[in-house]
């Protein structure tokens, strides 16, 4: 859990205002920190929701801070994760297909 003392810093929120927040102690959080223990679902949850990001950020998933507040449908899901399977320069092919269409759509 890397990642949660650099939101945390970013938050201005210290670790000892956020153990207790969590009603947890304080080497709970330097645990957490350490690797040395993994917190409860219940309490990473409430972490992401404090820090206002996401339970992967926290769990060193993903290097995106910003907790994702979208909700997609299962075509969209499913299109997002076929594009992850691309490579860079697919993924470059797909973009450019995407604003062509979208060019000729406000023509």
């Amino acid at each position: 859990m890397n990642n949660l003392k650099k939101i945390a810093k970013i938050k201005n929120k210290s670790l000892t205002s956020l153990s207790l927040d969590l009603e947890i102690s304080p080497e709970a959080i330097s645990q957490y920190i350490s690797g040395k223990i993994k917190p409860k679902a219940d309490i990473l949850i409430n972490m992401a929701k404090i820090l206002e990001t996401s339970t992967d950020y926290l769990l060193d998933l993903t290097d995106n801070p910003n907790s994702p507040n979208i909700d997609l449908d299962e075509k969209e899901n499913t299109l997002i994760n076929n594009f992850r399977k691309l490579s860079n320069n697919e993924k470059s092919q797909v973009n450019a297909y995407i604003q062509a269409f979208l060019d000729l759509k406000n023509i």
